[in-house]
C-alpha cells in the first residue's frame, strides 16, 4: 500500500501543471525527491549495493555512502523521470510475499505502448530496499563496479568518485533548469 500511494504522489507531482517545465525542475525534483525518501529505506539499498564490503565500514562512513548513494541515485532517475508526459500508464499488476519482504510488480506502459516492468522489493515495515527495472535490480547492478573499486581500491577514493559525479549531475541539472 505505501508503494502504490507514493507512486500515485510521484505521478501527481509529475502531471501537475503548476510543477511543468525547466523553471519548475527544482521544486518538481524536491517534491520527488521527499516522496522517494518516505518510501525508500536508502541505508538497506546502500547495504545491499555494496554487500560484503558494508560490514567493513564504521558508522560514519555508511552514513556518508547512504547520503551519496541515495543523491547518485536521485540525480539519475529524477532526470529519467522528467521524460515523463502524462501519457504514459502505471498499472499495478500484483503484490508477491516471501519470506522475509514482499516484492511489488508493477508496470509502465509508454506512449508508444512499450510495457516496462518495474518491481519494488519491500521490507516488512513496508519500506523499499531495492527496485528492478527492466528485470535489472539496483542495487545488483551497483554492487559489481563497487566491488571492482573496492577490489582494486579503498573507500575514500570510491567516495571521493561517487561524490564528483554527484556534483556534475546536479551541476547539469541546475544548467537544465537555467537557475
Amino acid at each position: 500500500a505505501k508503494v502504490r500511494s507514493s507512486i500515485e504522489d510521484a505521478l501527481k507531482v509529475l502531471t501537475a501543471p503548476a510543477l511543468k517545465g525547466k523553471k519548475m525542475r527544482k521544486e518538481r525534483h524536491a517534491k520527488l525527491r521527499a516522496i522517494s525518501n518516505k518510501g525508500i529505506n536508502w541505508e538497506a539499498m546502500s547495504q545491499r549495493s555494496l554487500g560484503v564490503h558494508w560490514r567493513k565500514l564504521n558508522d560514519e562512513q555508511r552514513k556518508r555512502f547512504s547520503s551519496t548513494f541515495s543523491d547518485l541515485l536521485a540525480s539519475h532517475y529524477l532526470n529519467q523521470i522528467d521524460k515523463f508526459t502524462g501519457k504514459e500508464k502505471v498499472k499495478y499488476l500484483s503484490t508477491e510475499k516471501k519470506a522475509k519482504h514482499s516484492v511489488v510488480k508493477m508496470q509502465i506502459i509508454t506512449r508508444s505502448r512499450e510495457k516496462v516492468p518495474l518491481d519494488f522489493f519491500v521490507n516488512a515495515g513496508g519500506d523499499v530496499f531495492d527496485v528492478s527495472i527492466e528485470n535489472v535490480s539496483i542495487a545488483n547492478h551497483y554492487r559489481g563496479s563497487f566491488d571492482r573499486a573496492l577490489v582494486n581500491g579503498d573507500f575514500e577514493t570510491l567516495m571521493k568518485k561517487l561524490e564528483r559525479k554527484v556534483a556534475r549531475k546536479k551541476k547539469k541539472l541546475e544548467a537544465a533548469a537555467g537557475s
